[in-house]
């Protein structure tokens, strides 16, 4: 049975390079929230939010103060450690190499693998550089893609 998506329709602006909720328009100059029946909303909450940096991780421009490994304000309340986001933001500093290209690739898999299990769905993952200091990660599923960026050094 195929999974059943209803979230509150979340869009990506790559011009802006922001997320921002969906309104539909009505009419009489009025709008609804749109509700999205795709996974494009979850993969984009995965994708889009800073994941708590692992102990073991280097921290971008060597900053060792308290909020330095960032991630998102209700990771305390999840069960067992787990987390939510995406830890591609540790790359901002990272040189323009396939050790790079493959750490962006996992990081955004991590990122979409609680999707993946909370719907039962399979999704593919990857990472292309696709200019000087900027990775594209993308994640596929269902005749969705969502490709964000990744700005490096």
């Amino acid at each position: 049975m195929a999974p059943t998506f209803s979230s509150v329709g979340l869009g990506y602006s790559p011009a802006l390079g922001m997320v921002d909720l969906v309104v539909g328009a009505t009419g009489g100059g009025r709008g609804r929230v749109d509700i999205d029946r795709t996974p494009a909303t979850p993969l984009l909450i995965a994708m889009g939010s800073d994941r708590r940096a692992n102990p073991d991780d280097r921290i971008p421009g060597g900053r060792t103060d308290i909020f330095a490994k960032r991630g998102w304000v209700g990771d305390p309340l999840l069960p067992d450690g787990q987390r939510l986001g995406c830890r591609n933001w540790l790359l901002e500093d990272a040189k323009q190499d396939e050790v790079t290209r493959v750490m962006c690739a996992n990081y955004t898999a991590e990122a979409v693998e609680s999707v993946a299990d909370y719907y039962g769905i399979t999704i593919d993952t990857a990472a292309a550089w696709i200019a000087r200091g900027v990775l594209q990660a993308t994640a596929a599923t269902s005749g969705t893609t969502i490709a964000v960026t990744v700005p490096t050094a």
